[in-house]
């Protein structure tokens, strides 16, 4: 690839944050000025996210490139540790830091432990973290992604946190006989991650997720599972499932193609167009890049079958 044909490090980093960013700060902001807790929180995830996207998929693309933070002056007030008048080290980085510098930091780490410059992250030994759903429509044709969930503008699938209270939860709600009092300890924790609570989980996820969908658990059927990597927390994995909802349901609950979203995921982050650089819609969908290779075989395998069983049928 020529120089040419590569936009600048600086002008993608100020592409995706005038993409992401932008829109959620205002026309004149000052550095004067104190942002609401609810908009440095709202900043936090998307600076959180144009960090991943060029730190991992854009070098992963363009290996010759390097690491980079590039900030804009707009984004002065929610920087706390730019603002210090001297070079001194951190005594408190918890306080001394702004909650945009802490998620900063959280994506530099999460992209130096996926590493691009490998083709695979190398995971073993790495813990499940979340669980991630495809929910499909009954003619697997079609999914029903989140928008905005996890990143403002940009669509997702059905994920949620483990932790200790969810999965005690979900324990809980398989033998509802069992009323004495758990202590929560951490090998209860571990011994609770088996598969059956993972997928109890994934279930409670999605009707959280449709609420108001008129989707049923005994509606759903799990029909792929596998593990990819989490974008959430570093050195940590997803449990993946692909979940069809065996009742027909009207447009609205499932309204994207599966094969527009998942060719909404190759190419590069931002390409040139009549002379000026913008950004893709790899973007808009980057929170499937994760899961984007065993959609695919899903898909093809899928596919393939269908081709095998008209061949038969049509003998």
């Amino acid at each position: 690839m020529s120089a040419s044909d590569l936009c600048a490090t600086e002008d993608t980093v100020l592409l995706l944050l005038d993409y992401l960013v932008d829109p959620l700060l205002p026309a004149r902001p000052s550095s004067r000025d104190t942002p609401s807790e609810s908009l440095q929180q709202s900043v936090a995830k998307q600076v959180h996210a144009v960090v991943l996207l060029y730190n991992y998929y854009h070098i992963k693309q363009h290996r010759q490139l390097k690491l980079a933070v590039v900030l804009k002056p707009t984004l002065l007030a929610h920087m706390k540790l730019l603002q210090r008048s001297n070079d001194s080290e951190l005594d408190d980085p918890d306080k001394q830091l702004s909650v945009t510098e802490k998620k900063i930091m959280d994506a530099c780490d999460i992209s130096n432990s996926l590493d691009a410059s490998k083709d695979i992250p190398s995971t073993e030994g790495w813990p499940i973290s979340k669980v991630a759903v495809l929910l499909i429509d009954s003619r697997k044709e079609n999914c029903f992604l989140k928008h905005s969930s996890m990143t403002e503008g940009v669509f997702s699938l059905i994920e949620k946190d483990l932790d200790v209270s969810s999965c005690i939860s979900e324990v809980m709600s398989e033998g509802k006989q069992k009323r004495k009092k758990i202590k929560v300890t951490r090998n209860f924790f571990e011994d609770a991650v088996d598969e059956d609570t993972l997928q109890q989980v994934a279930f409670s996820a999605v009707k959280e997720a449709a609420d108001g969908k008129g989707i049923n658990q005994n509606e759903l059927i799990i029909i792929r599972s596998d593990v990819a990597y989490s974008l959430s927390k570093e050195k940590t994995m997803a449990r993946f499932y692909i979940m069809q909802c065996k009742e027909s349901k009207s447009d609205d609950v499932f309204e994207i193609p599966i094969r527009d979203a998942i060719d909404s995921l190759q190419g590069p982050l931002v390409t040139k167009s009549s002379g000026k650089w913008t950004v893709t819609q790899v973007v808009d969908y980057f929170h499937l890049l994760p899961y984007a290779g065993i959609m695919s075989d899903w898909l093809s395998r899928r596919k393939y079958a269908e081709a095998i069983i008209f061949v038969v049928v049509s003998k």
